[in-house]
């Protein structure tokens, strides 16, 4: 399944007093897949994982950033997209609601199953509606978009339920896909190595990863051929360190890369040895 926590970088989206809607949504996007990857049922891939500008180089824009974010997710491959929102309004709103792109498909369902969910928190339930939104009409799999609470209007009660929120809609996703959702992560992934390194296969990249592999006790390196599917076996290392290329949808990975060799080169030389 593919995550996608709204706006970043240039684009803060709703701000509120002491947060913002980019920072807000990135921290329960990944408490959600904490909880889905501990049942052992679920892998999650990220759009971002950190605070990612969807036009950098260029200024930000609203058509460019949802064209880049949509690409991003449908190179990811998934059987579902999750888009994570606060919601704001002119005048005074609270609750949650959450989209699908029309009544009927796949991704209604998905929604409803998440709505039921998020109705038990306590806040006020705003139900599942329909918009023709660019995430919601143009990704190749079954999409929702969640807004949780308004934060112009709620936002300690953002704050103070994120990880009720997390559990909420992980356990909605799991009614959806008939998986049993706990909420228990305190049992560990059976990892078979703690550190990996994962590389671009071409030879400049190799250098670079070889010394972060050093640094690291001498841990094995993957190639990766091209910026969309990594070698499986990444998964199996507790911690992925990324030289020469963009974010896997590691739950833990280190992205030491820039944008010509020389640069990730110099990145990883400034991590120290």
């Amino acid at each position: 399944m593919i995550f996608d926590p709204g706006h970043g970088g240039a684009d803060p989206g709703a701000v509120g007093s002491t947060t913002k809607e980019k920072d807000n949504v990135l921290a329960l996007a990944k408490k959600i897949a904490v909880i889905l990857e501990a049942t052992g049922r679920f892998r999650v891939k990220f759009t971002r994982t950190t605070d990612k500008d969807f036009c950098a180089p260029i200024a930000f824009n609203v058509d460019l950033d949802l064209k880049n974010r949509v690409k991003a997710a449908n190179s990811l491959g998934g059987d579902a997209f999750y888009s994570f929102h606060n919601n704001s309004a002119a005048a005074k709103a609270y609750g949650n609601e959450v989209y699908a792109l029309a009544a009927g498909g796949e991704g209604e369902k998905i929604a409803k199953a998440i709505r039921a969910r998020m109705a038990l928190l306590g806040m006020t339930d705003r139900g599942v509606k329909y918009a023709n939104w660019y995430v919601l009409k143009w990704t190749e799999m079954p999409a929702v978009l969640i807004e949780h609470g308004f934060i112009n209007s709620e936002e300690a009660t953002i704050l103070e339920k994120m990880d009720q929120a997390a559990l909420a809609i992980a356990q909605g996703i799991g009614d959806h896909f008939e998986v049993s959702v706990s909420g228990n992560t305190q049992k560990k992934r059976g990892y078979e190595m703690k550190e990996a390194v994962l590389a671009h296969g071409i030879e400049d990249y190799l250098v670079p990863a070889r010394r972060e592999s050093i640094k690291l006790g001498n841990c094995a390196v993957f190639l990766r051929f091209d910026d969309k599917t990594p070698p499986p076996d990444v998964f199996k290392a507790e911690h992925l360190v990324i030289v020469g290329g963009g974010p896997v949808g590691h739950p833990n990975e280190t992205i030491l890369s820039g944008k010509t060799w020389g640069d990730t080169a110099a990145v990883v030389s400034a991590t120290g040895a």
